[in-house]
């Protein structure tokens, strides 16, 4: 685990907080490469995935942070695939690979704090929402024919990509990190959220 990533992340904790973070593996670089059409320099973009920072349960150093997410998973070793919105640990993001982090906040009250995490837990205990791999790459379409106003065309009523999820919590108290944007939902990216300038906090960390 990369443990300076980890702390980072805790030092700049709170409820409701959004991450960024930017990994260099392989399948993590394509989506970095998809976004350069969006990116201001056109070149790749640091950030492949976002997620909310949720609860943190426990005691002193037993304390553990909790995530709320919407990823893919599928493991070969231990006979598992996860797809969809769900909680996780932090550490689960603070790998060896990961070359970029970043949290970003808005200043939200302990209320607001709570609706958005109340709306990601009611979403992820919601069966029915997939993290869609077409989706993803519909995306990534969307960018290279500047069509992000448009809905995905892979698009699906319970799809819902890491992004998009972040941001529809945010929706559920009226603070789209988007706002002053015209991206569809079903195309929202990291490399956007990383560009609002609605977030007041802006935490950056680098290998």
């Amino acid at each position: 685990m990369n443990t300076e990533v980890f702390h980072f992340i805790r030092e700049n904790y709170a409820p409701g907080r959004i991450c960024l973070i930017g990994l260099t593996d392989p399948m993590y670089e394509l989506v970095r490469m998809g976004q350069t059409k969006i990116t201001l320099d056109h070149t790749r973009s640091k950030w492949n995935h976002a997620f909310l920072l949720g609860e943190q349960r426990g005691w002193f150093w037993w304390k553990r942070t909790y995530i709320l997410e919407s990823d893919f998973h599928f493991s070969f070793r231990d006979a598992q695939f996860i797809n969809g919105p769900r909680e996780s640990l932090l550490q689960k993001w603070c790998k060896d690979s990961i070359e970029y982090a970043c949290v970003l906040g808005m200043p939200l009250t302990a209320d607001e704090e709570q609706k958005v995490l109340a709306k990601a837990l009611e979403i992820a205990h919601d069966k029915r929402y997939r993290y869609t791999v077409e989706g993803l790459f519909g995306t990534l379409w969307a960018m290279w024919t500047r069509t992000l106003h448009k809905q995905n065309i892979f698009n699906m009523k319970f799809a819902i990509q890491c992004s998009t999820y972040v941001r529809m919590c945010y929706q559920a108290i009226g603070k789209d990190p988007l706002d002053e944007s015209t991206d569809d939902i079903s195309n929202t990216s990291p490399e956007r959220l990383s560009q609002s300038t609605l977030f007041t906090v802006r935490r950056e960390w680098h290998r």
